[in-house]
């Protein structure tokens, strides 16, 4: 039986973030034992961002299949270098590669599941890619991590075995090339990009400080792994619920108002955990419960809020891009002034505190925008 475009897509994504969960999830406390710096980390998580904004703002012309093969092997070759890291300068640049693999991937990525996915069910099909992730992060990660403890060649092995299940999945996708300019891009996603810019900072919480963070506590893959897995666990369910209903409502920014306030009061709690592993568990057990609902809205009402995918998708991929780089500066700032920093949280408190505040005074109080 021939599958459709769109199970296609899907399968083809569930591969490369099995590859991504088994083979990167656990590695914090393989760059740790291999003398790499908490500071140094989040360092190469700015670098690869800032690689991927690079990249994104000088490509004008983009073809799927052949970015799709690009990012994989970037990847590769990113996990190569890691292997046995002589210097950090080594770290540095398989994050470089880490980054052209995000820019490569996810703009056609996303242009070609969304056109797939119909109008109607944005908010399900929006639940189903932000669910994949975490499904597998449930399983890949306390795999890996146990094989990684049990027998690290082994582990490095599968993770190449993986990479190249998931390289094959690209011949099975449809091409196709888009091409547009940055001003008709950043015109198309006028409504929003200040929210996704305000979004991108904050996200420097989960993608950055809390993987970095719990080192603090957790210093094993196998625990690590598992640290992974629970958070993932928590947010499928909610997620997959929440897709359904907002598709049926069509209001997808009525759930955004009390999304972001309970994300913004999680994050000024923080600082509280960080001294405590049992809180640090609720904490971050917390947020995980409602950000995939969070990735999910906010993604579903862009889609709806600007039809034109082609344009579209490019602006939000480097304007979040750009909202990540900025947090991440912010974190590198804060962790350089406090031995513990706990003042990031407290500006990242407040820049999620400032994403419904805005939502509401250009859409109910200014009535510029009108958002679904």
């Amino acid at each position: 039986m021939r599958l459709t475009p769109y199970k296609r897509l899907l399968l083809f994504v569930t591969s490369a973030l099995w590859f991504s969960a088994f083979a990167r999830t656990i590695l914090p406390p393989y760059y740790l034992s291999q003398g790499i710096t908490l500071y140094q980390m989040i360092v190469a998580t700015l670098i690869a961002f800032a690689t991927q904004l690079i990249f994104l703002l000088t490509v004008r012309r983009i073809r799927a299949k052949p970015f799709w093969r690009l990012s994989m092997i970037a990847s590769f070759i990113s996990l190569l270098l890691i292997i046995q890291l002589a210097s950090v300068w080594q770290y540095y640049l398989a994050s470089v590669f880490s980054g052209i693999s995000m820019a490569t991937f996810w703009v056609a990525y996303n242009i070609a599941y969304f056109g797939a996915t119909p109008k109607q069910k944005t908010g399900l099909g929006s639940a189903i890619m932000f669910s994949v992730f975490p499904m597998l992060n449930i399983i890949a990660p306390p795999l890996a991590g146990f094989i990684m403890q049990w027998n690290a060649l082994i582990f490095w092995v599968l993770s190449v075995l993986f990479f190249v299940v998931s390289y094959l999945f690209i011949a099975r996708q449809e091409d196709f090339s888009i091409k547009y300019s940055l001003a008709a891009s950043f015109s198309q996603l006028r409504a929003t990009r200040v929210l996704i810019f305000l979004e991108g900072i904050w996200e420097a919480l989960p993608l950055a400080i809390i993987p970095v963070y719990t080192l603090y506590f957790i210093k094993t893959p196998l625990s690590y792994g598992a640290f992974a897995a629970y958070l993932s666990f928590i947010g499928v369910a909610a997620n997959l619920l929440l897709g359904k209903m907002s598709d049926k409502l069509q209001k997808r920014v009525l759930f955004l108002y009390p999304l972001t306030l309970v994300l913004a009061i999680t994050t000024f709690l923080f600082p509280q955990a960080t001294n405590n592993l049992a809180l640090w568990l609720i904490v971050t057990g917390i947020m995980n419960f409602f950000l995939p609902l969070f990735w999910n809205t906010s993604t579903s009402m862009i889609i709806d809020t600007h039809p034109n995918l082609d344009k579209a998708i490019p602006a939000r991929e480097i304007v979040l891009a750009a909202g990540r780089v900025t947090g991440f500066i912010l974190t590198i700032i804060s962790f350089w002034l406090q031995p513990t920093p706990n003042g990031i949280f407290y500006v990242l408190g407040l820049i999620m505190l400032s994403y419904p505040l805005y939502l509401w005074w250009v859409s109910r109080f200014q009535k510029k925008y009108a958002f679904r």
